[in-house]
Parts: C-alpha cells; structure tokens; sequence
C-alpha cells in the first residue's frame, strides 16, 4: 500500500513528532487534544511511561482509542520494554515481570530467550502497542576496573560485554517482536554503556572510553541480518568527531558512524527532555540541530523524570503547545533556508517506509 498523496509539509513535519503525555482516559483533555493532532496528521508517535498505565484493561482502553483515531498515517504507540530495571507493563499494574538483559543473558540460551520474548511480545502486542523501544546493544563493558554506567550496566540492561554475544540476544529480542508485528528500536547509538555518567542528569563525554570496534558491532551485524528498524540516539559526546554536539544533535557523528556505513532507515532521538540536552540547548536549537544531524523522529516525552538533573524552578513546563511549536519552528527554518525543504522529504520517506512495514503485519493503514 501508498501513503495519502497531497500529503501537507506540515504532515510531513507532523510525522517527525512523537510524544509523551499525562493522562491514562481517552476522555483526559490532554488524549482529547492529542487526538486531533494525529487525526490531522501532525503527530506520527506517541510514547506510553508508567504514569500512563494503571491497569491492562485500562492500558487497552487507552491504545484502542489511539489506535482507532482516523489519521492519514498509522501512528507509532511505544513504549519502553525492555524487562529488568525498565519494563513500563510489569506485575504492579497488572501484566507480568520479565527478567533483566543481563538476566537473560546469562541464565537462558538463544532459543530459550527467543522464546522467552515472544511471551513479552504477546503481552505487549495485546495490551495495544506497536513499538517497543529495545533492545539495548550498549555493553557491560568496563576495562581496567573503570566504572559501571550507571543507567546501562548499572541497571543490569545490557546483554554481555561480548558484542557478537549482544547481537545474537539482540536478534532473539528483534525476531520475536517481529513475530507479533511489533517494531523495535536500537539504544543507545553510538553507544552508551562505556560511558562514565547519567544522560538524563547531563551531557556525558565519551572520548576517551569509548571502543568504536566493540560498540558498533551489533549495529553493524543487525544492520546486516535485515533486523534493524529503527535506531535511537544517545546524548553522548564525543570530541574528537564534534566538540561541541552529543550524538543527537551531531550531523557529523550520526553521518560518520551511521549513514556513511550504509544505514538509510529511520533515526530516533532519545527524549530530547533529558537533561543531557535541556541543560544545555534552548529548545529552538534542539529541535533545528537534531533535524540537521539527521534524527528523523524527535522524541518528546513532556516526562519531568528525565529532566532529574535539573533544578525543580529550572525545568521546563509541560506546554500543550508542543507539537505546533516544533512544527512552527520547523517551518519557519525551511523559509529562512535553514533547513532546505529535501531534508524533510528524507525523513518523511523514511517513516513512510517503516511504517509500510506496521500495514503489512497489523491493522494499520494509510488513508
């Protein structure tokens, strides 16, 4: 099937947009008014966190609405499963636990844990999502007794320390998750398990720790296997391919490491919420240098916990303006000739693409 054709530049910009929101109804003003966005087609994701999710029936009455609304496009409904640590549906409200990467890693085979997630998957799938943003390719890597990073390895989310062993569970997690017609992402590129510190807190330098031979690799091999469908970014830096950007907001670390190696699929952003760029980047430039170092989906959780390395007056507000002012922004660079007008086609024929993908195994059409 063919996307909508007169499809708006404003659409177009709209399918770059996912976001977060508060309130766990579809009759919550904020739901109600999320809604019309997507029905116009200037949202193109939506991402769930735990404040959104009481109940499996309450969770299924939340993405049913999302998932009935009549957009011209298929919306993206995410959420963060990885097990372990992060498991956004886990026994307190109502769905299951699942085991930690490391935990996988190290107690099931690769048929076993294949097995394994696609029982998460089910659960996944039936309570209404579409994306889940895993698995992690990060390693639990730290030479010479150097620190563990405390949101990867710290937090038992990496497979191994072993690139090729991360790819074989990876391609588990993947397969599995395909089996249910649901999209995965890849985290953190370039990679963030050798880094010393917490992105959500601030911007973390990887420079002189980070081991491009070991933390590309699963990329590269998942790259290869046809598993990757999308790819999310890390707010790392790294100084001597930019001194001044994290990997977000680097066109020459996402060009150097990514799309030169021959990657043309859809870039995500982590939320660009954390304080690793918040702190740092008024939003204007967040959204315009993410654009130009070619993310193709900015992710917006409006979620305060990812701003925990920021001052309780200093965090940013929660603004049901949200979306039209990326898309103002966006628009108003591509008349200032910021950004020319192809930058967009790129990204909006990416998504298209993957979400081809979503009709051939879900519901889901274009209009």
């Amino acid at each position: 099937m063919t996307p909508p054709k007169d499809i708006s530049l404003r659409q177009k910009i709209g399918q770059m947009i996912m976001v977060g929101f508060h309130a766990t109804t579809p009759k919550d003003k904020q739901v109600m008014a999320l809604s019309q966005k997507i029905k116009a087609g200037l949202v193109g994701g939506v991402i769930f966190f735990r404040y959104n999710v009481e109940s499996p029936k309450q969770t299924k009455a939340l993405t049913a609405h999302f998932n009935t609304l009549k957009a011209p496009f298929p919306l993206l409904l995410a959420v963060d499963q990885e097990g372990g640590r992060v498991q956004r549906l886990n026994a307190k409200n109502g769905f299951k636990d699942f085991k930690s990467a490391k935990e996988v890693g190290e107690t099931l085979s690769i048929k076993e844990a294949q097995d394994y997630y696609e029982k998460m998957a089910s659960m996944t799938k039936d309570a209404g999502f579409n994306v889940v943003f895993g698995p992690v390719v990060d390693l639990d890597h730290h030479p010479d007794g150097g620190p563990v990073n405390p949101v990867i390895g710290g937090l038992d989310r990496a497979f191994s320390s072993n690139p090729k062993t991360i790819t074989k569970y990876a391609a588990a997690f993947i397969k599995a998750h395909h089996a249910y017609g649901i999209l995965t992402s890849l985290k953190h590129f370039p990679g963030h398990g050798l880094a010393p510190s917490d992105t959500h807190i601030d911007l973390t330098d990887v420079t002189e720790t980070y081991e491009a031979d070991l933390e590309l690799a699963p990329y590269q091999a998942l790259e290869k296997q046809g598993l990757t469908d999308m790819i999310m970014t890390a707010h790392v830096m790294m100084q001597n391919l930019d001194e001044y950007h994290p990997a977000t907001l680097s066109p020459t670390i996402i060009k150097e490491l990514l799309r030169d190696e021959g990657y043309d699929g859809v870039v995500i952003s982590d939320d660009l919420f954390m304080g690793a760029i918040q702190k740092n980047y008024d939003f204007k430039e967040i959204v315009l240098k993410a654009i130009e170092a070619d993310v193709d989906i900015l992710l917006f959780s409006i979620n305060h916990a990812a701003q925990k390395g920021i001052n309780e007056e200093d965090k940013k507000p929660i603004d049901a303006q949200l979306v039209e002012n990326i898309i103002k922004i966006i628009e108003e660079a591509i008349k200032e000739k910021r950004l020319p007008l192809d930058r967009i086609e790129k990204s909006y024929q990416r998504i298209v693409k993957m979400k081809e993908t979503l009709i051939v195994s879900n519901d889901a059409t274009f209009l």
